[in-house]
């Protein structure tokens, strides 16, 4: 069975091709032949620590003053239409918004949430977006619409995650340069170095978790803090008494 929304993926692709242009979009899944599920990603810098898992470096903050953006629409939104522009005051490039996405937050409506194909440059002033599925019903001029960049671009090095709102997005094996498009493993068997006590020295000590830099940690080991609730890695599969497993890869 196949899927239009999931290339099928060589070994060869997931391990040593990447590329500075993509007929793919960010986001996208790939699937190879054992069923591990990858997500096209790109570098937002060079990506060097191929044994860690890697973040996106997007913040989400309450008001939508970091990497994303909170405003009002300049015109209703009729239905079955598939553009809206929305006041943004950011200065960014095109498509800066494309594979994200445009929440409407809204506790009385159901279709509320878009994936973004496009969007238009934006000088301060407004960005004009272009969503994958007309909506279905009508909203008032002036509205606040919530846009987000794609969880999988700029993606970096968990050497510099520290808290706030990044998260863990996908594992990689191979160097990757700048800018690069790369297809990150997001689920299925994976080698990985841990920093944590020999996993499954412990009985039935089998959950693992995301370490602030990256490396898979036993749950119950709490490395980032007690009060802390670490990204889910997924659960030990095998594992040797030199800090390496296989791990079944549970990021999505």
């Amino acid at each position: 069975m196949s899927f239009p929304f999931m290339a099928a993926l060589s070994w060869k692709a997931v391990s040593t091709e990447y590329v500075s242009t993509s007929t793919f979009r960010v986001g996208q899944l790939g699937m190879t032949e054992d069923g591990s599920l990858y997500r096209l990603c790109k570098s937002g810098a060079a990506i060097t620590n191929t044994l860690a898992g890697k973040i996106n470096s997007y913040t989400y903050l309450t008001a939508c003053t970091g990497d994303c953006a909170e405003a009002a629409t300049s015109g209703a939104i009729a239905d079955g239409t598939t553009k809206v522009t929305v006041l943004d005051t950011s200065t960014i490039a095109a498509d800066y918004y494309k594979g994200g996405y445009a929440v409407i937050p809204s506790s009385g409506t159901v279709d509320s949430i878009r994936t973004i194909r496009k969007s238009t440059a934006g000088a301060g002033v407004s960005t004009t977006i272009t969503v994958d599925a007309p909506y279905t019903q009508t909203y008032a001029s002036g509205g606040t619409m919530a846009l987000y960049p794609s969880p999988w671009n700029s993606v970096k090095n968990a050497a510099s995650y520290s808290g706030g709102y990044e998260h863990f997005v996908c594992m990689v094996n191979m160097p990757i340069t700048s800018a690069y498009y790369f297809w990150g493993k997001v689920r299925g068997p994976h080698w990985c170095w841990v920093n944590s006590t020999w996993p499954g020295a412990a009985s039935e000590d089998r959950d693992v978790v995301f370490h602030t830099n990256g490396t898979i940690v036993m749950a119950d080991e709490k490395i980032n803090t007690s009060a802390v609730s670490c990204q889910r890695a997924g659960y030990l599969m095998f594992s040797g008494n030199y800090g390496d497993a296989m791990v079944m890869m549970q990021i999505e």
